[in-house]
């Protein structure tokens, strides 16, 4: 009897701690930081709401070699504003019965675009005749859009780190959060583009969703010393294939540098047409080009550029502030409006079902143009 009286005063003792350490652990899951990703800061200026932040899809890295260079580059890091793509962390559905949250309204989202912008620093003496990026990039400051597209040949003459941190960084480089850019042949004059890829961190081509539209932003620069082929079966070619079909958004906007058409200098980007059909085939909506310096607005146009009602919209916007150039054939056919003496960017409002666009010019100049036109 003695020994079993010393006995229960062990076990119940034991009993006692074991139930201290469970209420503690339920009291510290219960006020314990949780552990998930720390909230991303919404980009700015913008005006519009959580909605509008984009999701992102790149091509996987053996989908698109870069130069040795700047491999670095297939690894993004998020921007600002960014969600996770569909697939990535789906959202799960009630687990009670109940109905499901109303469905958000249709967004709106505005996009201001330009390229052709920044001069070298060595020559950045010559504003406002030319070198004029740093009042384009007042304008976006003013138009306080969702997100500023860059059409290539953002920073002259080469593209080097240096530059773009010297010029560009202090003019166009205040919107950097929520900047999506297309690289120019003028990026490709440092080996590998490397000054672009270090100083942007973006692919060569990728895709997002904005609002209700899906943006794809390509490379034109077509030859081994680019992206390597635009062409039937080329990397860019099918994984843009691949980006479409699984992207089947009733309004999709596409940009890159060099025009397929255009009556300024440079001419038509012939090394674009496979593209372009693709394009056209898939119902694509509007095509953003700079290249030229100039502004250049076409009816909608079928894959041989005849006008068409199931045709793809292109404006070429190469205004950004670098100089002007100025036309070199009569406006092609489809060409309904052109300008090669304004600086200025173009601003689009992208709605669920359509879209509307504005010129809008630099201080000094006043040609503007504006209209709108529903998807297909």
């Amino acid at each position: 009897m003695a020994a079993s009286s010393q006995v229960r005063p062990a076990i119940f003792a034991a009993k006692l701690a074991a139930l201290g350490l469970v209420m503690a652990t339920i009291w510290s899951c219960g006020s314990a930081t949780p552990l998930r990703p720390s909230p991303i800061p919404a980009a700015t200026p913008s005006s519009s709401s959580a909605a509008a932040s984009p999701t992102f899809t790149i091509p996987e890295a053996t989908a698109t070699p870069l130069p040795s260079a700047t491999a670095k580059a297939t690894v993004m890091t998020p921007k600002p504003g960014f969600i996770p793509g569909p697939g990535m962390a789906p959202v799960p559905l009630p687990q009670t019965p109940g109905p499901l949250p109303p469905a958000p309204d249709p967004t709106t989202v505005t996009i201001v675009a330009a390229g052709d912008i920044a001069c070298d620093p060595a020559t950045n003496i010559k504003q406002p005749a030319d070198c004029d990026q740093a009042a384009t990039a007042d304008e976006i400051g003013q138009l306080a859009p969702t997100a500023v597209l860059t059409l290539g040949d953002n920073q002259y003459e080469d593209g080097t780190l240096a530059a773009f941190q010297s010029v560009f960084g202090t003019t166009w480089g205040r919107y950097l959060s929520i900047m999506y850019p297309a690289i120019g042949n003028h990026e490709y004059l440092t080996h590998g583009a490397a000054g672009y890829f270090t100083y942007f961190g973006f692919p060569p081509y990728y895709s997002f969703n904005l609002g209700d539209w899906h943006l794809v932003s390509l490379d034109s620069e077509c030859s081994a010393g680019g992206v390597g082929g635009c062409g039937p079966g080329s990397a860019q070619e099918k994984w843009l294939l691949a980006d479409l079909a699984a992207h089947p958004s009733l309004c999709t906007l596409v940009y890159w540098h060099e025009p397929r058409w255009s009556s300024g200098e440079h001419g038509d980007a012939s090394q674009m047409t496979t593209i372009w059909s693709d394009l056209v085939a898939a119902h694509v909506d509007v095509v953003l080009t700079g290249h030229n310096h100039d502004y250049e607005r076409f009816v909608p146009l079928d894959a041989n550029g005849k006008p068409s009602p199931t045709g793809t919209t292109e404006f070429v916007v190469g205004t950004g502030g670098k100089n002007h150039y100025g036309f070199v054939t009569a406006p092609l056919t489809g060409e309904v409006v052109r300008n090669d003496k304004s600086f200025g960017v173009i601003q689009m409002s992208l709605g669920p079902t359509g879209y509307s666009w504005k010129f809008v010019p630099a201080p000094t100049y006043t040609f503007t143009d504006s209209g709108s036109a529903s998807c297909h």
